[in-house]
């Protein structure tokens, strides 16, 4: 017996829901049990059947659940909040937390574009300690929330709760990408898009860090906006364009990710995270000063708004740093997994 190429996918994002739902440290026993034992239905239920399909797939999934209804039955009781509350309080802990970060975040940029903060520089710990601050908050509320609603419902069913706990195809998660076929229009966006940046640092090379503005039909200028602290980084951007450009071309060609194409995208982000750092110690990167002789930027705060872009640029990049860092820890721990085995 032997699953066709839809099923097997299916089977597969199953799996990956069950293993992130899976708070044991017997995790990959656990999921492999659980597999056996759907494959082995499978196979009493279906052993004529030459191929399984996804029809057939989907019907024992729904007999089993959810993955985290599923994985639920092999964790460990949670004293704070239960399995049944579990899955839906880590759904809206994920959405409250980014949303209040990302006000905040906004508040700080605004604040700085209307001048109510007074501070100069970039404070960076304290903006950091605001964000930590207002993350907590939200998560210890969103618990407390549910705390409550264990307690007062510890005995009563709720009729919105058994909606997590059915199978839903589209609820599954996404296999990594490194598990599924590269794109191939995907690819090709890359290239493209790829190319469009190498002709825009080629431009800004050639015309010295100035770009044309056109403010009506008539008049055209060109005004200085990227300083020598950018210009000098500028060559190093174009060569990890053009490495990603190769690994997209490569990845189109071969229709499959390979080991090679994975530590080579592994390079190519460290290198991003290394240029970054440099970009971040090396401001001021962009300059506003040529916008305050033109006509349409009359009664504008200049020397304000270029604090505030580059107060949003400093942010835009830390961000980046940190989410580029767990990104690389996590594929590093792939590669090295793989190659383990």
């Amino acid at each position: 017996m032997k699953l066709n190429k839809s099923a097997s996918e299916i089977l597969e994002r199953y799996m990956l829901g069950v293993r992130r739902a899976l708070a044991s440290n017997k995790r990959e026993d656990i999921a492999k049990e659980i597999e056996s034992s759907i494959l082995d239905t499978l196979e009493e239920r279906y052993s004529k059947t030459g191929e399984i399909t996804e029809t057939e797939l989907k019907v024992v999934l729904h007999e089993m659940g959810s993955p985290h209804k599923l994985a639920a039955q092999f964790s460990p009781q949670r004293y704070l909040i239960s399995p049944r509350f579990f899955y839906a309080y880590t759904l809206v802990l994920r959405i409250v937390v980014p949303v209040v970060l990302g006000a905040l975040l906004l508040s700080i940029i605004i604040g700085t574009l209307t001048g109510e903060t007074t501070n100069t520089g970039f404070p960076f710990w304290e903006y950091l300690g605001t964000l930590w601050n207002g993350a907590f908050m939200a998560a210890a509320f969103v618990t407390l929330v549910f705390a409550i609603m264990e307690r007062v419902n510890a005995e009563k069913d709720i009729e919105e709760l058994k909606e997590f706990e059915q199978f839903k195809l589209e609820n599954l998660p996404e296999l990594a990408a490194e598990d599924k076929n590269p794109s191939l229009p995907e690819n090709i966006f890359e290239i493209i898009f790829g190319v469009i940046g190498l002709a825009f640092f080629t431009y800004i090379i050639n015309s010295g860090g100035c770009l044309p503005i056109f403010w009506n039909r008539e008049s055209q200028h060109s005004i200085l906006i990227f300083t020598e602290s950018f210009m000098r980084f500028v060559p190093i951007m174009m060569a990890l364009s053009g490495l990603e450009i190769a690994r997209s071309a490569t990845l189109a060609a071969q229709a499959r990710h390979s080991s090679v194409t994975n530590w080579w995208h592994i390079f190519t982000q460290v290198a991003s995270m290394v240029l970054t750092g440099f970009l971040l110690g090396s401001f001021p990167l962009i300059t506003l000063e040529g916008f305050s002789s033109q006509p349409f930027t009359a009664g504008w705060d200049i020397a304000r708004i270029d604090n505030g872009v580059h107060l949003g640029l400093k942010i835009i990049m830390i961000l980046s740093l940190i989410g580029s860092g767990v990104e690389i820890i996590r594929r590093l721990f792939r590669e090295v997994s793989n190659t383990a085995k």
